[in-house]
C-alpha cells in the first residue's frame, strides 16, 4: 500500500503543481489587468481633466484668433476712412477757394456797378439840372 500510495502521492503533487501552476498564472494575469486598468484609469482621468478644459482653452483661442483677425480689418477701414476723409477735405478746400474766388469777383463787380450807377445818376441829375435850368431860363426869359 505503501507503494501504491507514492505513485498516488506523486500523481497529487503534480496536479497540485499544475493546479498551483495554473494559479499563479491566474493571479499574473490578474495582476497585468489590474495595472493595465489603473493605466487606463489614469489615461481616462487625464482625459476628462483635458476634456473640463478645453472649452476654456479653445474660448481663450477663439478669443485670441478673432482679435487677431479683427485688428488688420479694423485697421485697413480705418486707413479706408481716412483716405475717403483726406480726398473730401481736399475737395472741399478747392471749393472754398472758388467760392471765395466768386465772391471777390462778385464784390467787385458790384463796386463797378455802384461806381457806374453814381456816375450815370451824376450825369443825370447834372444833365437834368442843365436841362432845367434852360427850361426856366427860357420860360423866365421871353
Amino acid at each position: 500500500m505503501a507503494d501504491e500510495r507514492n505513485p498516488a502521492r506523486t500523481k497529487l503533487d503534480f496536479l497540485y503543481r499544475e493546479v498551483l501552476g495554473e494559479v499563479a498564472g491566474l493571479v499574473d494575469r490578474l495582476e497585468t489587468v489590474s495595472t493595465n486598468l489603473d493605466t487606463a484609469q489614469q489615461q481616462i482621468q487625464t482625459v476628462a481633466d483635458t476634456q473640463q478644459v478645453l472649452p476654456q482653452q479653445l474660448a481663450r483661442q477663439l478669443t485670441a484668433t478673432l482679435d487677431a483677425t479683427a485688428k488688420p480689418i479694423h485697421q485697413q477701414h480705418q486707413q479706408a476712412i481716412q483716405a475717403m476723409l483726406d480726398a473730401t477735405n481736399t475737395r472741399l478746400d478747392r471749393l472754398a477757394q472758388e467760392a471765395a474766388q466768386c465772391a471777390r469777383i462778385t464784390h467787385r463787380a458790384a463796386r463797378r456797378m455802384t461806381l457806374i450807377a453814381v456816375v450815370i445818376g451824376g450825369a443825370s441829375g447834372v444833365l437834368g439840372g442843365l436841362l432845367a435850368g434852360l427850361a426856366l431860363g427860357q420860360w423866365l426869359i421871353p
